[in-house]
């Protein structure tokens, strides 16, 4: 680990700054408060081959987040994946002037203060060495997908508006708010998936987690997720392709999700993910 908070909760399980989950791939685990819940959050940072750092989601800028990406290296690029995980976008901007800031389509409309160094292309799948962009990453190393398939039905516009990433590298799957995985009451680690993830020491079991997280995972899975998947689904063979690519193409080993517990395992994965996305 990089970094001690000195203290357990159910959206840090370690206490840590920074967890080492790969070779070279890093994650925040931080609380991440809606409506006084805490739905826990998880910001990535992945050191590339020329020592620089590629952070996705950023959390709260503290002292102690600042001493440990410092630690590990060079903030050259700072992701912000979707509308909604944008809140620290500014602090690492301002802390980090010389970073490139990037962002999904359209996010910098929404946050024309910051100086963006550009967005991901818009209907992103494949990208090859053409949609390598100034100023960016090698989109062959980490590669980007954006889910232009949802509309929001109250205004017709993009709801989440998402890119995932995959991590060549580690087979690391990097998701913000189309896949989650919060736990079960009992507070042991994908008990759900007929597994755990206490034998890799990354979420320790807890005797329970709050009653309002637990509110917050029956909303999301049984309400929000069909919600999402009936009236704000607009291209069905949109959806279909990039659930395929997340499935079949990218041979995932580690889930990173933005909310909840990671998952290991490839052939674990890809049930999950067929299961969450309801494919064959």
């Amino acid at each position: 680990m990089v970094g001690d908070y000195g203290e357990s909760i159910w959206s840090n399980r370690l206490g840590t700054v920074l967890t080492p989950i790969a070779n070279g791939v890093y994650t925040g685990d931080r609380p991440f408060y809606w409506n006084k819940i805490d739905v826990g959050g998880r910001m990535c940072v992945i050191q590339l081959d020329d020592g620089n750092l590629w952070v996705h989601s950023p959390v709260n800028l503290d002292q102690e987040t600042k001493n440990a990406i410092k630690k590990l290296g060079n903030v050259k690029y700072v992701v912000s994946p979707n509308y909604e995980h944008l809140k620290y976008a500014r602090q690492w901007s301002d802390e980090f002037p010389e970073a490139y800031m990037w962002g999904c389509p359209g996010l910098s409309l929404k946050l024309p203060d910051i100086e963006w160094e550009g967005e991901i292309p818009y209907g992103l799948t494949r990208p090859s060495e053409s949609d390598n962009l100034k100023n960016c990453w090698d989109f062959d190393v980490i590669v980007p997908l954006h889910l232009n398939m949802e509309t929001n039905p109250f205004n017709g516009k993009p709801f989440f508006n998402e890119v995932i990433f995959y991590h060549k590298p580690s087979k690391s799957l990097i998701t913000t708010d189309i896949y989650w995985n919060y736990p079960q009451k009992d507070g042991i680690p994908n008990s759900h998936l007929q597994g755990s993830n206490d034998d890799d020491g990354l979420a320790p079991s807890l005797d329970s987690i709050p009653s309002g997280t637990r509110l917050w995972k029956f909303g999301m899975d049984k309400i929000y997720l069909s919600f999402y998947k009936r009236f704000m689904i607009n291209d069905k063979k949109r959806y279909e392709d990039v659930v395929t690519v997340m499935v079949d193409e990218w041979e995932t080993h580690t889930l990173i999700p933005c909310h909840g517990d990671i998952i290991r395992g490839r052939k674990k994965i890809r049930q999950v993910l067929a299961s969450h996305f309801k494919i064959g």
